[in-house]
């Protein structure tokens, strides 16, 4: 009997991972992980080296201190992928869309933000290379439309995180005021080379 869907089951939790998180990290599918957690199949040799090493990652890898910031964030904080699917949420953001942190994850950003505002603002974050490797950091600001038809303005920060050959974005938000909204460029974009001194 193969140690693989202990290990990879043991891996998952402890890194706060779906199955589809970890799939993504594999590129494979999550059904191949579900498989592989029920010992209905092996992974191959290359994806067993590949586990391995993700086994022996140290916990202040990239992504594991991502995570445990926006665990940890005040306000509203998420990890994503490429495709927008949530891999961490804060808190404060599950709050935000009266949710829980465990039903956010796995899910698609856009079904909590909504179409219109996804492809508005979120879209174009992606669009401009923010997982190309040379953008920093994109700022940008937006009106938003509350569930009791209220309205107000959001500042977000999005920042990528390269881990083991995968692209993350964290992305943190806070609401601000209309003369603040105002007062900024719709979107901003910091190049790594503008933020080295």
């Amino acid at each position: 009997m193969s140690d693989w869907p202990f290990l990879i089951q043991t891996y998952r939790k402890d890194n706060g991972l779906k199955q589809d998180a970890l799939a993504y990290l594999l590129s494979v599918d999550q059904t191949t992980i579900s498989r592989w957690e029920r010992g209905k199949d092996t992974p191959s040799l290359a994806i067993q080296k590949r586990l391995r090493d993700l086994f022996l990652t140290k916990e202040d890898s990239a992504l594991m201190a991502a995570t445990r910031m926006v665990r940890s964030a005040f306000g509203r904080a998420t990890i994503t992928i490429p495709g927008t699917k949530i891999i961490e949420v804060s808190d404060g953001y599950a709050e935000h869309f009266k949710s829980s942190r465990n039903d956010m994850k796995g899910a698609l950003i856009r079904h909590f933000v909504g179409d219109d505002f996804y492809e508005r603002y979120m879209v174009p974050v992606g669009d401009i290379g923010i997982y190309s490797g040379e953008i920093a950091r994109v700022d940008y600001v937006a009106p938003v439309i509350f569930d009791d038809g209220s309205s107000g303005y959001s500042q977000s920060s999005v920042v990528p995180v390269f881990n083991a050959g995968s692209v993350y974005t964290v992305s943190q938000s806070q609401f601000v005021s209309e003369q603040v909204f105002r007062s900024r460029p719709p979107i901003r974009i910091y190049r790594f080379d503008e933020l080295i001194d």
